[in-house]
């Protein structure tokens, strides 16, 4: 079965760029610079949702809106000179811009000069001109005076007022005055304070202010309160044109979303003294005009014993927005199990369950109440044995069961089922032989799903591995009537990342505090400290969704369990 990410599907406005500069060092005081960039903007932006009939269309694509196809390319080159306190820069600027729906090209050339003069130990003066010396002007980049001051009022803080002199272009004769505000500052008790404030005369204000708090309540618990206030009167002109209020972004219909006013709260725990437990949980509520929601999680690890280690994660998240309220509620939880020796890495095994609600999946389950919310349970175990280095024996077994609201009196039921088996031998250090069975069961749909694999294996070093095999599949499903099946060979290869491959890859700093208690969960050939991040990647979901006619590859090296 093919799989395509809606967003990558088309390229969004102004989403290609490229370039190089080049700089270099004449004298201590003189350098000399010099950069290509070149962009293309091209799509179609979407426009806005404003009709009922729009809000519950169906599919994954936004609307469209205006096309936009053009490129820019810019070469600019320059001698940067500092004497006594003051900079002083001066550029070259080609730009050559082309804009293929209405056939037009622009061609120019500025000549740019900035000058950078401190007055005292806080406060300097800006200046820059950019003069047009061709025969056309850009439309984007017109001949401009911009002269601006900078004041440190605290070491943490800035003002900066700028004024802005325009000639050509989209702004014709213009100036603009511009003043912005930018600081943040953390004070011995842990506080951190930090804020932005940019006004543009009638263009519009924007910016934020947040204030952090951290509290260690006792050794290795510490506690976290955050708020944070953003305003915005205006939503921006991007390359992928106009920014606006939307109550849902469908695919590459993202570049459209702005940044709106609102404020976001947060409160977080969390316990890391303890080697052998650690928890962290944390609340957030954001609330704005247009809509509030609100995000909880909450995650612990443990080791119950030295050979024993659980897992646990929650999550639950609810939003509203400008054109969607009431959003129901998601949640996940996952407990995991992982069984691992410290004195013998013969035997390891992970036992999985998570439990997945997801209330509404398309508009018009808010807005006309169809129902389209599932839940999931998931329950996972997988084991690997390996008696000595010439075999390893691998099995998985997965089994999901889920209920999908189609409306309020339709409910549809599946249970489905994984079941895996994989046997290698090593000949020597270099080659290995590997078989691998899967079995997906759908018993009330009657659709079964079998698959097997022969192959060989040589490993160019102990983190390279070639292989060639010859997979067999077959699928029977009872509601089309027939059988049908696939084989051929395949080859792989397999890059195992570790620490022989990068240095320190993968090892982790012990605070200091925790130095004192030893925490080996170890294998044969390291004692590396098992960590949430481990046990997070290894309890990965059943993937129940395969192609029949996949090959099936044993990249598993001995010691290992499979991602599955």
């Amino acid at each position: 079965m093919g799989f395509s990410n809606n967003a990558t599907t088309s390229f969004v406005p102004g989403q290609t760029r490229y370039g190089a500069e080049v700089k270099a060092d004449i004298t201590d005081k003189t350098k000399l610079r010099a950069s290509y960039d070149h962009e293309d903007n091209f799509g179609v932006a979407p426009r806005p949702l404003d009709a009922f009939g729009e809000l519950i269309q169906p599919g994954f694509t936004p609307l469209l809106g205006n096309p936009v196809n053009n490129s820019l390319t810019t070469i600019t080159a320059g001698i940067q000179q500092q004497i006594g306190k003051a900079d002083v820069a001066v550029d070259y600027v080609h730009r050559d811009r082309t804009d293929r729906l209405t056939n037009r090209q622009f061609s120019s050339d500025q000549l740019r000069s900035s000058l950078i003069v401190p007055l005292t130990k806080t406060l300097k003066i800006r200046a820059q001109n950019d003069l047009t010396l061709s025969s056309e002007t850009d439309p984007i980049y017109p001949s401009r005076t911009s002269v601006g001051l900078d004041w440190q009022v605290h070491p943490s803080v800035v003002v900066s007022l700028n004024n802005t002199y325009l000639n050509g272009g989209q702004f014709k004769d213009d100036l603009i005055t511009s003043l912005d505000i930018t600081g943040q500052h953390t004070f011995s008790t842990d506080t951190t304070l930090r804020g932005q404030l940019s006004m543009f005369d009638d263009l519009g204000m924007a910016g934020y202010f947040g204030i952090e708090q951290g509290i260690t309540l006792a050794p290795g618990l510490r506690a976290d309160f955050s708020y944070e206030h953003v305003f915005s009167s205006s939503l921006k002109q991007t390359a992928a044109s106009q920014q606006f209020a939307q109550p849902y972004a469908l695919g590459s219909g993202a570049s459209a979303l702005g940044l709106t006013s609102g404020d976001s709260f947060s409160v977080g725990l969390a316990y890391t003294d303890n080697p052998d437990f650690q928890a962290s949980a944390r609340f957030e509520y954001s609330d704005t005009p247009q809509g509030s929601n609100m995000v909880v999680t909450a995650n612990a690890l443990g080791r119950i014993t030295r050979d024993w280690t659980v897992l646990m994660r929650y999550n639950q998240a609810s939003a509203s927005n400008p054109g969607l309220a009431g959003l129901g509620t998601s949640r996940d939880v996952k407990v995991g199990v992982a069984y691992r020796n410290p004195e013998s890495d013969k035997l390891n095994a992970l036992l999985r369950y998570e439990y997945r609600q997801n209330p509404a999946t398309v508009p018009d389950t808010i807005i006309l109440g169809s129902g389209t919310g599932s839940e999931d349970h998931l329950l996972l175990a997988e084991a690997i044995y390996a008696p000595n280095w010439r075999w390893e024996l691998y099995g998985k077994f997965g089994l999901r069961h889920s209920k999908t609201h189609l409306a309020q009196d339709l409910v549809g039921t599946s249970t489905i089922s994984l079941t895996q088996l994989r046997a290698t031998y090593r000949l020597d250090y270099h080659w290995d032989l590997s078989g691998e069975v899967r079995w997906i069961r759908q018993g009330s749909a009657g659709f079964n799903e079998v698959g097997a694999s022969a192959e060989v294996g040589y490993y160019l070093n102990p983190n390279l591995r070639l292989a060639a095999g010859y997979a067999f599949g077959d699928v029977s499903d009872r509601d089309l009537g027939n059988a049908r099946s696939a084989s051929g060979p395949y080859f792989g290869l397999t890059l195992k990342l570790d620490n022989n491959l990068f240095k320190d890859f993968g090892f982790q700093k012990t605070p200091e505090q925790q130095k004192q208690k030893p925490t080996t969960v170890a294998t044969q050939t390291e004692k590396t400290p098992a960590t949430a991040a481990d046990l997070s990647l290894k309890l990965s979901p059943v993937q129940a969704t395969y192609s029949p006619v996949a090959p099936i590859s044993s990249s598993s090296q001995p010691g290992q369990v499979s991602q599955g």
